[in-house]
């Protein structure tokens, strides 16, 4: 089962937060297969798990990671990554940021929904968040500067590129 669930996704979508999820619910010996945050991932899988998360919040969180590169290419980073995943659609479950991070509950459904595994493991939030500190992915939590997030959610708001990332957000969630 080690290699059943993969994941790729946006970076700061919640990969790291849904990797360990995973890892405590279906792989506690052994890790689950990490996510690569590439297009290539999402074509070679069989089925892939992608986490996604409002471009907004998402895009400014990589740019402050940092992502070593301009806005404008962390904006067509997302769009050629979740374009990716809207064209392999018939072998994607997807996750959203909002409603996993809130419920492990919802995890374990689309994962029993999509790939028929279940689990009677009690995971809350905190466990997962504690599972991240000890196998040192501290630095995926929440840790960014409001006032510096803000700036960059504000230049986002700016660019005209921008409305393709809300329009494949809107997409996802529908």
């Amino acid at each position: 089962m080690k290699n059943l669930l993969i994941s790729s996704g946006y970076p700061r979508s919640g990969n790291t937060y849904l990797n360990q999820a995973l890892n405590l619910l279906y792989y506690p010996d052994s890790r689950a297969k990490e996510n690569n945050h590439t297009v290539v991932a999402i074509q070679n899988a069989d089925t892939i798990i992608v986490p996604f998360r409002n471009p907004l919040d998402s895009i400014a969180s990589w740019h402050k990671y940092p992502s070593w590169g301009t806005l404008e290419e962390d904006v067509k980073y997302y769009t050629r990554f979740y374009t990716a995943v809207l064209n392999n659609l018939s072998k994607v479950v997807l996750m959203d940021f909002d409603k996993f991070i809130q419920d492990i509950e919802f995890i374990k459904l689309q994962v029993f929904t999509n790939y028929n595994l279940t689990t009677n493991k009690l995971v809350t939030n905190n466990d997962v968040k504690m599972a991240m500190l000890v196998n040192g992915k501290e630095k995926n939590l929440p840790r960014n500067n409001k006032e510096e997030l803000d700036l960059v959610k504000s230049n986002l708001k700016s660019m005209p590129e921008f409305q393709e990332c809300l329009d494949l957000y809107v997409s996802l969630k529908s």
